[in-house]
């Protein structure tokens, strides 16, 4: 049993009622996924999806010809398409993996010798190449739904927050899942990365500040680092502009205006960012 696994697999069966509390999250992602989808009726694939709480199915079926859902839960993805009467719908796919491709190691060198930094040392030389999903093709759109916090979670579990090395590869992880987007988007396809930042736990006035005031107070909570571990909204975006290595492969790079995404029990502070993939020879 990979405990760093099960973890994830608690809070999407945990958070699966939550269908009406995040409906307007909800609508904020389907509407920017539809926008992106132009009149071509492409393929769109989604990593992290989970129990899809956070995606209208029916609505993105409209939009696009085929609708991929990856996910180390497979028990969350057969529920996500069941709660939205969708089970018998031959244009959605579901594919269970690890979408780091450590997790795994992570999870045996958690549990054994901590100080095995040669261990470490591979897993982090892992994260440096893309991970194998086994997806079928590239996409037309393709978005990561609050999965990068769950993946640096993963490295904030196995090794601590604390330990020497954590940094480097939280690095690393936030790196590889970036490249892994691009590498999945077709030609002129577009990539969406949305990613909680902040919750309710550590804020928990998020719920409460009004609409005109939502964006200076998360400029507050930033400056005084109140933020999850390796998404603060400047630094993802600083992975796709300038002279960042990952910013000569994607152009037209927006960051969107932050959302509340009400989790029931907890609500989330979101930032997304738009791009989309440059000409290819």
């Amino acid at each position: 049993m990979n405990e760093l696994f099960e973890e994830q697999f608690r809070f999407n069966l945990e958070s699966s009622p939550n269908w009406e509390q995040g409906a307007a999250h909800r609508e904020m992602i389907t509407g920017y996924l539809i926008g992106m989808a132009g009149e071509k009726r492409g393929r769109l694939c989604i990593l992290g999806a989970g129990n899809c709480n956070d995606l209208n199915l029916k609505r993105l079926l409209h939009a696009f010809s085929e609708i991929h859902l990856v996910d180390i839960d497979e028990v969350a993805l057969e529920y996500a398409v069941q709660s939205q009467s969708l089970e018998n719908e031959s244009s959605i796919f579901l594919h269970k993996s690890d979408l780091t491709g450590v997790g795994q190691q992570l999870a045996a060198w958690g549990a054994k010798d901590s100080s095995a930094d040669s261990n470490l040392t591979e897993i982090i030389s892992q994260l440096s190449k893309p991970a194998k999903l086994n997806l079928p093709g590239s996409f037309d759109v393709i978005c990561s739904t609050c999965l990068l916090s769950q993946l640096v979670h993963l490295a904030v579990k196995a090794v601590g927050d604390t330990h020497s090395r954590f940094e480097e590869l939280m690095i690393a992880i936030r790196y590889q899942h970036v490249q892994t987007m691009i590498d999945l988007i077709g030609e002129e396809g577009a990539g969406l990365l949305v990613s909680d930042f902040v919750s309710s736990a550590s804020a928990p006035d998020l719920l409460q500040i009004p609409d005109d005031q939502f964006e200076q107070y998360l400029s507050q909570l930033l400056s005084s680092r109140n933020f999850f571990h390796g998404v603060h909204p400047g630094v993802l975006l600083s992975l796709l502009v300038g002279n960042a290595p990952l910013a000569n492969q994607v152009r037209d790079v927006e960051m969107l205006r932050p959302w509340r995404w009400n989790l029931g029990s907890r609500q989330y502070a979101i930032a997304a960012i738009q791009f989309y993939s440059l000409k290819r020879d």
